[in-house]
């Protein structure tokens, strides 16, 4: 290699930026293989019992999905870095053959085949994570993972829709050729990542080092810090739950609403609420002060709930459009669900200062996040669902945001009193 091309392949920038892309493609390419089938509805399908089939679809995937949160409080917060690419391409892969098997097995068997999809996919953003954890720039470089929340998730099902309008595809083919058509740029982002420069001396300082996380580790953070964590995890289960809801059914939403024609609204919706709250969320590199970008983190939160409140009561009193409301709501859910996932978790590892990883810390939320989702959806189906979608999100936006202020300030509270003792204890110990 030349002198003049090992200084650019070495460069910072182009380094930095080719990590924020690849988070960003990376975690697109689960989405196609994850969230594809979403925009299909299913009608045609019945598993009696009065059972609504794309519901069933949802709970089968959810549940498959959630079992991989579990497992991944283990294999995450102990995977060695020699072993990330490998299951990155052997998770997406085996999902995507499942999809595959959706297409063609019979109605039943399509359950199944969903089930097994979800299986392997829970462990996908716990990887990514890992190659960016504990860095200066891991706001930034979060925020473009995590808009794969808010834009990709719509992109992949506006995809699914364009290939059923416009290419005859039908919806039981269209979730494996949505995935197929992400495969090879998701290849290309995992080659990026694995070449990806480790943190260096100066990240280490302003941060901690990430290490695995054994047994031991797992419970005395627990045992240290269980009343404020598990605090932070109800917040984290409210926003899955409430995101989850919105990101299963938009599609039926807009339907409700009268825009059937209109496949690129899901997608279009999307971009100012991406925007905005990615804005705000890589903002937070600015804070150095670790103990600061976490509380702004809960102030953030509280004030996403108050959006959600106000704008979903303009709402139900017909003062807003329900554009207007899915952007605004949109905001007030995903500003602190992304900020969980690129500083909340991040800075807390940072001010406590354990020896182990934010993989861990979110496990444990996301195995019991989408344990909620699966209740609610179950309940759902269970109880019968007798109203408008609209009146639905009225009423999860409404009773979610009250939940979110009251934890917020718990867990705020909570944290700043534990760093307090810490400070007294150590002036104690070196007086």
């Amino acid at each position: 290699m030349s002198k003049e091309n090992k200084k650019f392949t070495n460069s910072k920038k182009i380094s930095t930026f080719a990590i924020l892309i690849s988070v960003f493609v990376c975690y697109t390419g689960m989405y196609a293989v994850r969230k594809s089938f979403l925009a299909g509805q299913y009608l045609s399908l019945s598993f009696g019992y009065g059972l609504d089939a794309k519901t069933v679809f949802v709970i089968s995937q959810v549940f498959g999905y959630m079992i991989s949160k579990f497992v991944g409080i283990k294999v995450i917060s102990e995977m060695p870095k020699s072993k990330r690419a490998k299951w990155l391409i052997g998770s997406i892969s085996f999902g995507l053959l499942m999809l595959a098997l959706f297409a063609v097995v019979p109605g039943k068997w399509k359950i199944v085949a969903l089930f097994l999809n979800g299986l392997p996919l829970g462990m996908v953003f716990g990887i990514i994570f890992s190659y960016i954890e504990g860095r200066k720039n891991t706001e930034m470089l979060a925020a473009a993972l995590s808009a794969t929340f808010i834009f990709s998730t719509g992109l992949v099902k506006t995809a699914g829709l364009v290939l059923m309008k416009n290419f005859n595809a039908d919806e039981y083919n269209m979730p494996f050729y949505t995935g197929l058509l992400f495969f090879p740029l998701f290849l290309l982002s995992v080659w990026v990542l694995s070449k990806n420069k480790e943190p260096d001396e100066s990240d280490l300082k302003a941060r901690s080092e990430r290490v695995p996380m054994y047994h031991k580790e797992r419970k005395d953070f627990i045992k240290d810090n269980g009343v404020g964590y598990f605090a932070l995890v109800g917040i984290y289960v409210i926003l899955t739950v409430v995101r989850d809801f919105r990101d299963n059914f938009m599609v039926e939403f807009w339907t409700e609403k009268g825009y059937s024609g209109s496949p690129q609204i899901v997608t279009l919706t999307e971009i100012p609420v991406a925007i905005t709250v990615l804005g705000i969320a890589a903002a937070g590199i600015m804070i150095r002060n670790n103990k600061k970008a976490f509380s702004a983190g809960m102030w953030l939160t509280s004030g996403g709930a108050i959006v959600i409140i106000v704008f979903t009561l303009l709402f139900n009193a017909g003062l807003v459009s329900p554009v207007m409301w899915m952007i605004t709501t949109g905001i007030g859910v995903y500003l602190p669900y992304i900020l969980f996932h690129c500083l909340v978790f991040e800075r807390l590892v940072a001010i406590m200062k354990f020896k182990g990883n934010v993989g861990f810390l979110f496990y444990i939320a996301d195995a019991l996040g989408y344990l909620g989702s699966v209740i609610v959806l179950l309940l759902k189906e269970v109880i019968g669902f007798k109203q408008t979608w609209s009146h639905f999100f009225i009423w999860l936006n409404l009773q979610s945001a009250a939940l979110l202020l009251l934890l917020a300030m718990l867990s705020m509270w909570y944290f700043n009193k534990r760093v307090h003792n810490k400070k007294k204890e150590q002036v104690i110990a070196f007086p």
